[in-house]
């Protein structure tokens, strides 16, 4: 018998036998704290909790899918290859822009493609690729999708190794991924030529080894955490199973928005416009998007950043009713079908929580923009540390509501109360517990996340080079003839776009508009176009930053395990149950906001 959130009343609860096989709780009756729940996970007959939020959620999908398929029906290729392997405009748009280019004077523009001799002008390609000069990443996209398809093939192919390996090698894994980052900064010391390149190198691998040490405490404490959710896993081999299927809704999802934000560049119509040449104002033609494909294109943005995180919290919906049952009644468990079945009524719970984390993202991602801004601006001084405070605002604030509606939703999982009811109860819970109301453990996450950085970084790479080799773009092949300064300079956006990949996904699509607009006003100037030395780079964070997701995704399997466990915990503590033997105990007290509560260790006189 459990108590409601806002109850003031102490109550019995009677526990069955089987509670616990490790006898980690008597015959007798216990007496449970105020505002707390009762030891076990409420599974059968679940009913719909937050219907409002459900529905606002399937409307704005339903949306969603409507206007991104509303893009796909708009969409018209644009450009078609001859007989010689020359770009041409293709039947659908020629009569348009022939009409267009018949009042043009100096044939700029799409008029070089239908009239090459005209006026002197020639068009020019991109380099020596492939590129015509006016294309951008998604165009690189339509022209080569067996890219995209095999490197997501290779984005699931190592997430689902990532997710066996530290399910059977925890440790060593968390070790070598701190022995790793000192090699790699070792190497690049030795291939460096600069002298003063080398000290820096080989000084951050210092510091990372005395970190190391002075942290070892720490990373061991990591290893545990990753190394005893592996014990929930192989207890509950239908958690990876529930995962895996969730995840393939994710990529599901993700390769559609990425085919619907494609396509849309493809939904364009001839438009004249005019210019200056020679102090004489000219009209020539040009392919321009409507006014309503920048509408559609930002909801599709917000729209799949909140799925994101809808199918982050279905995917902890579904660990935590097999972990809490595991635990609070192992021989009553739900099977995997019960779990997923319980995402319906569950599902505007889902939705709200996922929103309000979708809210916070949004907010920290405004309050992280525009860097670059604050360090070249000449009020540096005072614009810089006001900037610096923003960030470390908006880092902790999205913490903070990631924390509360991850722990409510796990609330809302054992007890079927509604998202709000859930939340305060779930603070109450913990506050007792952790120091006001906060579970942290930030080195097992920084290692998972390493590791999905470091296989992020390895997709992106490898996505730059075929999209390198596929259009002859050479900006791989030619470090050695002055492009490894913008080498660098591209590397450094990779890794930082690819450490935020969701405010990464929206700067590369934004980035990609402006270079692809400068890069179509070099055509239509009969200027060389530079496209052929950023598309590579561009695409490859992009993809990067996707395949972030997706292993941030699968890593955080192992992060719901441990938070469900943290909760559970809680809950053994407020009612009476002995813990004192149970190995996950000692792993709790050495957490840092742990605390020991005085009302938990009262038993009835």
């Amino acid at each position: 018998m459990s108590m409601v959130p806002d109850g003031t009343e102490s109550k019995l609860v009677s526990k069955e036998s089987d509670h616990d096989i490790n006898n980690r709780i008597t015959d007798e009756a216990v007496l449970v704290v105020e505002n707390t729940v009762s030891p076990k996970v409420l599974y059968n007959d679940r009913s719909p909790t937050d219907k409002l939020w459900g529905i606002i959620y399937v409307l704005s999908y339903i949306t969603f899918l409507a206007t991104g398929f509303f893009l796909v029906a708009k969409s018209r290729v644009r450009f078609e290859t001859d007989e010689f392997g020359q770009k041409k405009i293709s039947s659908f748009f020629l009569e348009d822009v022939q009409q267009c280019c018949s009042k043009s004077v100096t044939k700029f523009g799409l008029c070089t493609y239908i009239d090459d001799n005209a006026g002197g002008n020639r068009r020019l390609a991109a380099g020596n690729s492939t590129f015509v000069g006016d294309e951008g990443i998604f165009d690189a996209f339509l022209d080569a999708p067996h890219i995209i398809i095999g490197v997501f093939a290779l984005i699931l192919a190592i997430g689902v190794t990532w997710v066996v390996a530290l399910r059977f090698f925890a440790k060593p894994i968390v070790i070598l991924a701190e022995i790793a980052k000192i090699v790699i900064l070792i190497i690049m010391g030795v291939y460096q030529v600069h002298v003063s390149a080398k000290v820096v190198c080989w000084v951050l691998a210092a510091l990372f080894v005395a970190y190391d040490i002075w942290a070892r405490k720490k990373l061991m404490l990591a290893a545990k955490i990753i190394e005893y959710s592996t014990v929930a896993m192989k207890e509950i081999p239908s958690i990876f199973v529930g995962s895996i299927v969730i995840k393939l809704l994710f990529a599901g999802n993700a390769a559609l928005f990425v085919y619907f934000f494609t396509e849309s560049f493809d939904v364009v119509e001839v438009q004249s416009y005019e210019y200056e040449w020679n102090s004489v104002v000219s009209t020539d033609c040009t392919f321009a998007s409507p006014n309503y494909v920048r509408g559609i294109s930002s909801y599709l943005c917000l729209s799949y950043l909140w799925t994101i995180l809808l199918f982050d919290k279905m995917r902890l919906s579904v660990i935590a009713t097999m972990v809490g049952s595991w635990h609070f009644h192992p021989q009553d468990k739900p099977t995997l079908v019960t779990s997923l079945k319980n995402i319906a009524p569950s599902f505007g719970t889902i939705a709200i929580s996922a929103l309000i984390s979708s809210l916070a993202e949004y907010i920290n991602r405004i309050l992280n923009e525009n860097a670059w801004y604050w360090w070249i601006s000449p009020t540096i001084i005072v614009a810089l540390p006001i900037h610096i405070l923003s960030c470390c605002f908006g880092t902790c604030f999205k913490t903070l509501v990631q924390m509360v509606t991850k722990f409510a939703l796990i609330l809302h999982v054992f007890t079927g109360y509604p998202f709000m009811a859930s939340a305060k109860s779930a603070f109450q819970i913990l506050s007792r517990h952790f120091k006001g109301g906060f579970v942290t453990e930030v080195t097992s996450k920084s290692v998972l996340n390493l590791g999905s950085y470091a296989f992020s970084i390895g997709i992106a790479m490898i996505t730059w080079k075929w999209i390198d080799d596929e259009f002859d773009c050479g900006t791989l092949s030619d470090l050695d003839t002055g492009f490894s300064m913008w080498f660098i300079l591209y590397f450094i956006v990779i890794m930082f776009n690819l450490w935020y990949p969701i405010l990464g996904i929206y700067v590369i699509i934004l980035l990609n508009k402006y270079l692809q607009d400068d890069g179509a006003a070099s055509v239509e100037r009969g200027v060389e176009s530079m496209n052929y030395m950023w598309i590579p780079p561009i695409a490859a964070t992009f993809v990067g930053c996707i395949a972030m997701l997706i292993f941030q995704f699968l890593s955080s399997i192992f992060l719901d395990i441990i938070d469900t466990l943290f909760l559970c915990y809680a809950i053994d503590k407020d009612n009476n149950i002995d813990v004192t033997n149970d190995e996950f105990t000692g792993i709790v007290k050495e957490v840092t906001t742990f605390t020991e509560s005085e009302s938990s260790d009262e038993e009835q006189n």
